[in-house]
């Protein structure tokens, strides 16, 4: 989520208002594997996914201090209390329980937070077809593909494909990314795509170390969304 603390007139300066708040736009949910990390799904595990989603009322009064907010999945509201960091950066020994009257099965848990840095660089990997249908194992995904990633200061990505293999052109994505989710449109020979994506974190055997990586989902057919590939940072052998 992109979360944000208000501003209140102190003396004719802008201080900070001790009020955090995140609208439903700025609010991405997905489900991921509980041992590898990765990501399974997106709209989250509280289905069916709608648009009800936001972030508030919440409150903090300083560094290393408490901190504490309300959120809404597809309709589901939790309540969050944890300690944000010294450097502010992140949320600290923090839980979330359900209020009563959610439907979703979620009771609570432990909940985590840091701040993310913005998207950028070059990935390489293979990725089914855009045009494609029926892409169904590793053997079919035969389009080679060069990524270039680019984040804006208002938090539009920018996704740059060159397609080598099936297909042999370029086109681009772009759309809104908060933190690491982000949902992508473009042109691919006529028609309008959308993919949805997240950045994580996927170990190599061969190089035994975590790489960066984007994990990619044509939902152009929203109500059959499509596992397309997963493209990585190159990375050599020692690096």
């Amino acid at each position: 989520m992109a979360l944000a603390e208000g501003q209140v007139l102190v003396n004719g300066m802008q201080q900070p208002d001790g009020q955090i708040t995140a609208s439903g736009t700025q609010i991405a949910f997905v489900a991921l594997d509980p041992t590898t990390s990765n990501v399974t799904a997106f709209g989250g595990n509280c289905l069916p996914t709608t648009s009800v989603n936001n972030l508030g009322p919440g409150s903090v009064t300083a560094l290393n201090a408490p901190i504490d907010f309300t959120f809404t999945e597809n309709g589901n509201v939790f309540n969050v209390a944890g300690t944000l960091s010294g450097d502010g950066k992140s949320l600290l020994n923090a839980t979330y329980t359900a209020q009563s009257g959610n439907t979703c099965s979620d009771s609570g848990g432990t909940i985590m937070g840091t701040v993310v840095s913005k998207l950028s660089g070059t990935y390489t990997g293979q990725m089914c077809p855009p045009a494609s249908t029926s892409c169904q194992s590793a053997a079919d995904f035969t389009d080679n593909v060069t990524a270039t990633v680019s984040e804006s200061s208002s938090s539009t990505l920018t996704l740059s494909l060159l397609l080598s293999g099936t297909d042999n052109t370029n086109f681009t994505l772009s759309g809104p990314v908060t933190g690491n989710a982000f949902s992508l449109q473009g042109t691919f020979q006529g028609q309008t795509l959308t993919y949805y994506g997240y950045s994580e974190q996927v170990y190599s055997s061969n190089l035994q170390t975590n790489v960066p990586s984007l994990y990619l989902v044509n939902a152009t057919a929203a109500a059959q969304p499509k596992y397309v590939g997963t493209l990585s940072v190159p990375l050599t052998a020692g690096r």
